[in-house]
Order: structure tokens, then C-alpha cells, then sequence
């Protein structure tokens, strides 16, 4: 798809133009501007190309200001520029090329070609100056983002990449400034710089920008994934049904121990992973993948014994490391129980940065709490700590413990997720993380807990049995997941 500009051809062209256009093999998108995209709207079209608007209509025209961070145009279809004349609400199908009068493009502005001329956008220093001037309007289509908007960047920007890069932006500023009459600015954007390092004083406007001021910096983009994963399980939670009568709380601690683990790939056969639970003691030739399991089980044990969930976040990251401490303790390489020295990842899934996690944890334990229900609280509180990963291992078994204190709690079924369900967990825990879309993890929560609930805890042979009935100690690629149906639960027969 392409554009075809007829302002400064010749007239036999313009006229071979007009008449393909009125043939229908072109749509007119301005004067002396055509598109051969017949299918798509033109309001489409004009903002795919929309720098090459911008060259053919405002040449020697930057695009600035709020445009300069947003790279796009606002709600209102407006486009601000800078340029060497005022023309303002130039119309193209819904975008407005808003230009106002002021200084060029600057030796730090990016130059973006385009088949049809070059156009501009202010640097990244002259964007944020030009944010912190005042413009009139509402805030969602005036032509500066205002301050808060300014910290909320900055902000972004300390946490990816650290101090330099600030230092650097802030030097650029001051002589952007300079060229541009700007110093008010930039005395305001030095302050708060200045104040997001830690060596000024300044009350921001931004949430983010005012946790780390506290000395709590957090994640901003995963806390707004948690909103968005709140909003959608307090419309729509995972069913788990009340915790079931007279169940053998060592046998369901070790169930939920060993398969818990298993996901992890500490892998024992299921009677060979009960002799270490029942006797206490490691397996000579594995003894730190025996002590896996039984800091898991004892950890799981004392949350059944007193299922209190921490009451505000510090309570909360104190529980964490506790359990981790249990969970990977014989791994003094690994730092039991203390946050992440170094970042971590799976796959393309890069976590929550060390120095970020104590306060990403704490908004975090906010939206866990503010789940209306045990349900939707335990789903919350599994996400959030395996989003944010705060250890350098046993990530995964501590945020299964979140989730299953959540549920005794509540006085719901704690949840095992089975051998042969680990890649259902792991697959919706990824959907999660990549788009915020709860719904294969609110099914998965919801089918692992009617087989928790399935599960008797009466006695070891009964659910050793249910195990083998049920698939669950096969692999993924091996068998599914299979309940007998409503009439013949319970009726498991125990092999002789």
C-alpha cells in the first residue's frame, strides 16, 4: 500500500491521477494526496502515514510536545508540531495536524525519513521541557502531559537503566533549554531529577515517582498488570469449592508437597517422596532435593495449622522469605530467603528488577487484599508473587504457598496442581503475564480444585489410588486429567 502525491506534479500527471481516482483504483485522502488502499477506512490510513503526512503537509514542522512522547495522536485525533508558522487543525480523516509557532528541529532531534520528505520529533530532553510548559484544556487532549506525566517518565527510565542515563537526560536538558527559552523548565525538571536520585527534595505527582521518593520504587508496568488482572477476577473468580470433611492434614500436606515440587523438577517416586515425609530424613545420594520436599510439607503443615494471611505488605514479604527460607533450605547458594541479588527470567519473561521487588510486592499485597473474596485473593496473591519472583529459587513453591494460605484462610480446598496439569499451570500463568487475559487461568485453578477436592486424604492407599485413577503422576504429553464422573467419586478402588 502506498501513497500517491500529485502537489507538485505536472498537470498531465495530476490528471492520470484524478482519473484512476475517479475509476475507483484510488480514494483521495487530502488535496494532491492518494492512497491505492481501497479496503481499509482512511481514518486507518492516515495514521499509518502519518510522518509522511507530516512531511508533505508541515515541512520543517517537529513533532512535539505531548506527540513527541505519545508518538501518536491524542483521543481528539490531534497531532501537535513545532514549526516556522502556525497552522492549526489541518484535517486528514480524523487527524489534525496542530502546528504552532517555535524553533526547529535541534542537533539531539531524531530525524525520520520518509518517501515524501523529512519530518521530525524533539528528543527525548526537549519533549520533557516542553511537557513542563502550561497549556489549556483537558488533560487527555491538551498539548502537554504536565508534570506528573513527566515524573511517571522519568521515573520508567531510572528503573530500566539506572542513574547515568538520568544524568545524561538531564545534561542534554539544560542545553536544549538554553536554545529553546526554557529555563523555567528545566528548573523544574532538574528538581525532580534531582529529587529521583535521592539528592533533592520535592513532593511529585506521580504514584510511581512518590514510591521511590519513599524509598519503595516498584514495577509500574506490572502493577498495572495487577489491576488489570484484579478487574477481571472480581467478575469473574475461579470456583473452589469449601475444604472437605475429617481429611489427614500430613497426607494432604505431602500430596500437596510432593506435586508442588515435581512442577519444580524435583522428581521422586510418589512412595519413595513418602518415606522421606514419613521418616524425616533425606535420601543420602539426593539429600537437597529431599530437603525441598520437607521444608515444603512442614512449611505447608503450619499454614494449615494457623492459616492467618499478613495484614498489610510487610507482614506479607516477611512470610515470603520465611517460606522460602523452609522451602530451599539446604541451597545456601541460592540465598534462602533473601530477595534476588541478580534479575531473573523464563523464557522471554524477564522479572521484576532486585532492587524493585520490596516495593512492587508491597502494591502488589494491596490488590491481593483488595479481592473481594478468598477465591479471587488466592488467585491474586499466586500471580503476584510469581510475576514479581523476588528469590533467586523456589519462586514458584512460594507462590503456591500464598495461594493455598489464602484459601485455608478462607476455609476453601488448597489447590494441588498435578503432574499431568503442569503444562495447563504454566501455560495460563504466561497468558497472564503477556496479556493480562485471566480466563485460561481462572480454568485452570477452577479444574485443579475439583481434583483437589477429589482427592480423599483418608488414608495412603485410598489416595495413592486416586492418583494412579486419576493420571495425575503422568507426564503432560503421557494422558490428561480424568475425574470419574459425580455418581463414582469416592468409589476408587485401592490396588491389593
Amino acid at each position: 500500500m502506498a501513497l500517491i502525491v500529485t502537489r507538485q506534479a505536472d498537470r498531465a500527471e495530476a490528471r492520470r491521477v484524478e482519473r484512476r481516482a475517479q475509476a475507483g483504483e484510488l480514494r483521495r485522502l487530502y488535496a494532491g494526496i492518494y492512497t491505492d488502499d481501497l479496503t481499509a477506512p482512511l481514518e486507518t490510513v492516515a495514521r499509518r502515514e502519518l510522518f509522511s503526512l507530516c512531511a508533505l503537509l508541515a515541512p520543517g514542522a517537529i513533532v512535539s510536545h505531548r506527540s513527541a512522547i505519545d508518538l501518536r495522536p491524542t483521543s481528539a485525533g490531534d497531532l501537535f508540531l513545532t514549526g516556522p508558522y502556525r497552522r492549526d487543525l489541518l484535517n486528514v480523516h480524523g487527524l489534525s495536524l496542530r502546528v504552532i509557532r517555535g524553533p526547529g528541529p535541534l542537533p539531539d532531534d531524531v530525524t525520520i525519513p520518509t518517501p515524501f520528505g523529512t519530518t521530525y520529533r524533539s528528543s527525548d530532553a526537549r519533549a520533557l521541557l516542553e511537557n513542563l510548559t502550561r497549556s489549556a484544556g483537558d488533560a487527555a487532549t491538551r498539548r502537554t502531559l504536565g508534570q506528573a506525566a513527566v515524573e511517571a517518565w522519568l521515573e520508567r527510565l531510572l528503573a530500566r537503566e539506572g542513574e547515568e542515563p538520568l544524568n545524561k537526560l538531564r545534561d542534554r536538558a539544560r542545553d536544549a533549554s538554553e536554545r529553546l527559552g526554557l529555563q523555567a523548565a528545566f528548573r523544574r525538571l532538574d528538581v525532580t531529577i534531582g529529587a529521583l536520585l535521592g539528592t533533592r527534595k520535592a513532593t511529585f505527582a506521580a504514584p510511581a515517582a512518590a514510591a521511590r521518593g519513599r524509598g519503595r520504587p516498584y514495577d509500574e508496568p506490572r502493577v498495572r498488570l495487577f489491576d488489570r488482572v484484579l478487574e477481571q477476577l472480581a467478575a469473574n473468580p475461579p470456583a473452589i469449592p469449601p475444604v472437605g470433611p475429617a481429611l489427614d492434614p500430613s497426607l494432604q500436606a505431602f500430596i500437596e508437597s510432593y506435586f508442588s515440587n515435581y512442577i519444580e523438577g524435583t522428581e521422586f517416586a510418589l512412595e519413595e517422596a513418602h518415606e522421606i515425609v514419613v521418616h524425616g530424613k533425606p535420601l543420602v545420594y539426593r539429600e537437597d532435593d529431599s530437603h525441598d520436599v520437607l521444608g515444603t510439607y512442614q512449611a505447608i503443615l503450619d499454614s494449615v495449622a494457623a492459616p492467618r494471611f499478613p495484614q498489610n505488605g510487610a507482614e506479607f514479604l516477611e512470610q515470603l522469605r520465611a517460606w522460602n527460607r523452609r522451602v530451599i533450605q539446604s541451597r545456601a547458594a541460592k540465598r534462602p530467603g533473601e530477595i534476588k541479588a541478580e534479575p531473573n527470567r523464563a523464557g522471554n519473561t524477564v522479572f521484576v528488577a532486585p532492587e524493585l521487588v520490596p516495593g512492587t510486592l508491597e502494591q502488589g499485597f494491596t490488590r491481593v487484599m483488595a479481592a473481594g473474596t478468598p477465591e479471587a485473593r488466592s488467585a491474586m496473591a499466586m500471580f503476584v508473587v510469581a510475576e514479581v519472583h523476588p528469590f533467586a529459587d523456589g519462586n514458584g513453591r512460594t507462590a503456591r504457598l500464598a495461594m493455598n494460605l489464602a484459601l485455608s484462610a478462607g476455609a476453601r480446598t488448597r489447590i494441588v496442581v498435578p503432574t499431568v496439569y503442569r503444562e495447563d499451570y504454566l501455560l495460563s500463568l504466561k497468558a497472564l503475564s503477556n496479556n493480562g487475559d485471566t480466563t485460561p487461568y481462572v480454568r485452570m485453578l477452577t479444574r485443579a480444585a475439583e481434583f483437589s477436592r477429589w482427592l480423599r486424604y483418608d488414608s495412603v492407599e485410598a489416595t495413592f489410588a486416586q492418583l494412579h485413577a486419576s493420571n495425575a503422576l503422568k507426564r503432560p504429553s503421557e494422558a490428561r486429567l480424568e475425574l470419574p464422573a459425580p455418581a463414582q467419586r469416592g468409589r476408587v478402588e485401592v490396588p491389593r
